[in-house]
């Protein structure tokens, strides 16, 4: 059931059309849960993939799965530096630093941090659209709210549809998640 689950929500990054993917879970039985995560990380990294798992208060655990390489190359971008150093973000320090700054903030700050939307591959004009505009007056709303570039928008969240789809019949006919992932 969770490997469903799994890819229902990975798919594009699984596959290298997204930076990373952000999802909820609430297993019955959290000690195996992570000990299984824990496995399919260490299977995953060997395709550049990464999983790091967030408690939240409600009990569920929120997991972030993510491409090393697509966040260093998000960083290697003056936009996108400029933007997180802002936001007190080690933009020198590579992917792992960053990473761990924002799992930081997830589970210490009360307040949600919005430029997640970067490292899950969104594009930078509608992440600040959104922090600006405080999720307000967006032009539409798919994977994520779009205050720039619609129609590049919808193309994007119609491959990630796609991917899905695709994703999750592969699993039905037997492909196992590993088998899923495209190399880096």
């Amino acid at each position: 059931m969770f490997e469903f689950i799994f890819v229902r929500h990975t798919s594009a990054t699984l596959q290298g059309y997204k930076a990373g993917s952000l999802f909820s879970y609430r297993p019955s039985r959290v000690e195996k849960f992570l000990r299984a995560l824990e496995t399919l990380d260490a299977s995953l990294r060997r395709k550049g993939i990464r999983i790091h798992t967030i408690d939240r208060i409600s009990g569920s655990i929120q997991i972030f799965v993510y491409r090393p390489k697509m966040i260093d190359a998000m960083l290697s971008q003056q936009e996108f530096r400029c933007f997180l150093c802002q936001l007190g973000y080690p933009v020198d320090q590579g992917h792992e630093a960053n990473v761990n700054h924002l799992l930081s903030k997830l589970q210490k700050s009360s307040e949600f941090p919005h430029e997640i939307g970067l490292f899950l591959g969104y594009p930078l004009e509608d992440v600040k659209g959104f922090i600006n505009n405080k999720g307000k007056n967006y032009v539409f709303c798919g994977h994520w709210k779009v205050y720039s570039q619609p129609d590049k928008a919808k193309e994007r969240f119609d491959l990630f549809q796609r991917c899905r789809e695709h994703c999750l019949a592969c699993l039905q006919q037997g492909q196992s998640v590993f088998q899923l992932v495209q190399a880096a």
